[in-house]
């Protein structure tokens, strides 16, 4: 079955010498792996290692076979010049981490568009805002609700400690509630719309803190999640 569809390159792994190993989410068809034959030694082809990059924004052309193989690329293009991903090294380290995010926790091939655009969106906002320094925690608590975990805002006015594993706001701390400051914190994102982020007043600690919860809130609710290697590179460039 001929494809055409828009992706986001997720990872590529070197296979053999010359070879790449491609994870893609794509909007028509949701996640799948290619083999990108002697992208890295071709100078001629149409396939370059430029178009692979985390986070890379192309449109493909395959002959999608759906047997469970490796898939083979027919036509690839950038739609996105992604310059800022790439030299800045505050937007490079959240690239490089929420990559290794959406590698472990996207795993149904299921065509989800949603998500699509809510990656893409997010994709091309870190690209172009120069106010980012909350982006990759308001990302995570966003992404959770596509993943069938985002946390539930009490009405109650005393339901003020966050349970991270229920997922929900109590009256009583328990062995899982964070306390009252990180709780009213949590709830600052939960309350405003995705792009409001930016408004939220934070300091290094306390951002630093926040995300060690949301990878805490993680490994509770998806079964054998792995923290991002990045995560210390995050920590340093963002204390």
């Amino acid at each position: 079955m001929f494809v055409k569809t828009q992706a986001i390159v997720i990872s590529s792994i070197k296979y053999r010498d010359a070879d790449l190993i491609v994870r893609c989410y794509t909007k028509a068809l949701g996640s799948i792996s290619f083999m990108a034959k002697g992208v890295l030694k071709s100078k001629k082809g149409k396939l370059r290692v430029s178009m692979f990059q985390p986070l890379s924004l192309i449109s493909i052309e395959m002959q999608y076979r759906n047997k469970g193989h490796l898939e083979y690329f027919k036509e690839v293009q950038l739609t996105h010049h992604l310059n800022a991903l790439q030299s800045n090294v505050y937007k490079s380290s959240l690239v490089m981490f929420l990559s290794e995010i959406l590698n472990s926790v996207i795993v149904e091939e299921e065509q989800n568009e949603k998500l699509y655009e809510f990656l893409e969106f997010c994709i091309l906002h870190l690209e172009n805002t120069s106010n980012y320094a909350n982006f990759h925690i308001a990302f995570l608590l966003k992404l959770s609700s596509f993943l069938g975990f985002y946390p539930h805002i009490s009405s109650k006015i005393d339901e003020i400690y966050f349970n991270l594993s229920e997922g929900l706001f109590q009256a009583f701390e328990s062995p899982y509630t964070l306390n009252f400051k990180y709780s009213k914190l949590l709830s600052e994102f939960i309350e405003n719309d995705f792009i409001n982020y930016q408004h939220i007043e934070l300091s290094k600690k306390q951002r630093l803190e926040i995300l060690e919860v949301l990878m805490n809130y993680y490994e509770l609710h998806i079964e054998n999640f792995k923290i991002p290697k990045s995560l210390s590179v995050i920590q340093q460039v963002f204390s």
